[in-house]
């Protein structure tokens, strides 16, 4: 069976030098044999057997839905039993969002997974009201800005703490809005901040 990580469109164009990085590392470790650049959603022929590691959630779902000799699993897993250098943040708290495509299926591999990652980097987390498979849209799913906006901010005021631990580059876009400060977990683990993600109107 052949294994692929496919970073997804959005974070290849949000931060194509730690996409770069990650990809190197899964190479150089044997965890893949390559980098899968298509869209998810191009409907691009995928031969044989295929597990995609992935980072996104939209295209985990897409994976799954969309071609049967496919088998996504979650970066985020596959990460917590590597040599991965991971930064300690010592113990500062945060809280977390749950995409909306983490919710109902792989929730285990997602959900969780993120989590034990924030783990792994000494970083606290506290729930949020309304999470994992019970979590508010953020707002990406809105037609127009305004509605965006205003389900963000009913979503941020949920939040127990600033800094939210986000895993989908559409939530961080949402956040942007509010007065919550997204924290994308590709950008935690390599101690980087989460900034340029925003909605124009």
């Amino acid at each position: 069976m052949k294994t692929l990580f496919a970073p997804g469109c959005a974070l290849r164009n949000y931060k194509p030098h730690l996409v770069s990085r990650m990809s190197q590392f899964l190479i150089e470790r044997g965890i893949v044999e390559d980098v899968y650049l298509p869209c998810c959603k191009s409907g691009e022929k995928i031969e044989d057997e295929t597990e995609m590691i992935t980072c996104c959630p939209g295209c985990s779902h897409h994976f799954e839905s969309d071609y049967a000799n496919v088998r996504p699993i979650s970066l985020w897993k596959t990460l917590l039993d590597t040599d991965f250098p991971f930064p300690d943040y010592h113990k500062a708290r945060m809280t977390i969002h749950d995409a909306c495509h983490a919710r109902q299926r792989n929730s285990s591999e997602m959900q969780e997974s993120a989590r034990l990652l924030c783990d792994k980097m000494n970083i606290v987390i506290v729930e949020p009201k309304e999470t994992r498979d019970e979590t508010r849209c953020c707002g990406g799913s809105a037609q127009d800005y305004e509605t965006r906006r205003q389900m963000a901010l009913r979503r941020a005021g949920d939040f127990p703490e600033e800094n939210v631990v986000v895993y989908c580059t559409g939530c961080v876009r949402s956040f942007s809005l509010t007065p919550a400060v997204p924290r994308h977990l590709l950008d935690l683990l390599y101690d980087e901040r989460t900034e340029g993600l925003t909605v124009k109107r």
